[in-house]
């Protein structure tokens, strides 16, 4: 493969997506957050600078509901306050600062704050995509956010709910909104009606071993005839031992191994890393 795999704008990675045939897709966890607060706007903007256009955001709920962006249902780990996000009001999430990198005891504040939806969305509008982590049960307030802000072309939903529930939504929404669904061995049966009744952007794929029955190839040759697929290389993530830290030793037992098997979708820690190892890798192929 002699092109380069990275986007040059949001319009080229639109297009890759629906196509779903792009090699690799780089999906940045809760940002850039090297040298910036996890799930803040530096990290997002991170990636923008980076050309990274699939960000992963987590959602949370204020008390007067309000989306904001944060993993944690508390704040202790990346702010300098503590509590569930929960029972505080905008008002009070939005007074907290935000720690560094993956936050912790011993982090350092910055002056970034806790950012809305509505912050995340202006700042990718035209430039990148939001995968909504955490947001099914927010699916009708993050509706309405996208309504407001205009921007249904910028949010990648997810779920493993079952696919009657996924219809009620998407089909009584007036407009709509890309869509990733769930599949482990524990809910293989819900491919083929997923497929018939309502087929998705994405197939997430969650696994706890290698001999896992959603990886046998008669069952990803299926699902990437249809759609992209998602894997989380995350060192927590269900993915077998073929994580980042791996792939920081031994890039082809960690990121090669997902794309061997046609996976064309890393959610990572290290999105540039994993973007230029994919460029390396597929150039080698060519």
């Amino acid at each position: 493969m002699s092109e380069s795999l990275r986007f040059t704008d949001y319009n080229q990675f639109l297009t890759a997506l629906y196509h779903k045939k792009h090699p690799f897709f780089a999906a940045a966890h809760r940002g850039m957050w090297g040298k910036a607060p996890e799930n803040s706007l530096v990290a997002f903007a991170n990636c923008i600078k980076h050309h990274v256009y699939l960000i992963e955001m987590d959602l949370q709920q204020t008390k007067d509901g309000h989306l904001v962006i944060m993993h944690d249902d508390t704040v202790d780990r990346t702010t300098d306050g503590t509590g569930k996000i929960a029972d505080m009001t905008l008002t009070e999430a939005r007074h907290l600062r935000l720690k560094e990198g993956a936050g912790g005891k011993h982090a350092a504040l910055t002056e970034c704050r806790i950012p809305t939806i509505f912050e995340a969305l202006s700042l990718v509008k035209g430039k990148a995509m939001i995968n909504a982590d955490k947001s099914w049960d927010d699916r009708y307030e993050l509706y309405e956010a996208l309504e407001v802000m205009d921007a249904f072309d910028h949010v990648l939903l997810k779920s493993r709910q079952p696919v009657d529930e996924v219809l009620d939504f998407f089909q009584s929404r007036e407009k709509a909104i890309h869509y990733m669904h769930i599949i482990s061995d524990d809910n293989l049966d819900q491919l083929d009606e997923l497929f018939e009744r309502f087929p998705p952007v994405a197939i997430e794929i969650l696994f706890h071993k290698d001999s896992d029955l959603v990886l046998s190839e008669p069952i990803l040759s299926k699902m990437r005839s249809r759609a992209n697929l998602w894997v989380n290389s995350l060192d927590d993530g269900e993915n077998a031992g073929h994580n980042d830290a791996l792939s920081l030793i031994d890039p082809e037992r960690g990121w090669g191994w997902h794309l061997d098997r046609g996976i064309n979708m890393i959610q990572t820690d290290y999105p540039e890393k994993a973007l230029a190892y994919a460029q390396h890798r597929f150039a080698g192929k060519s």
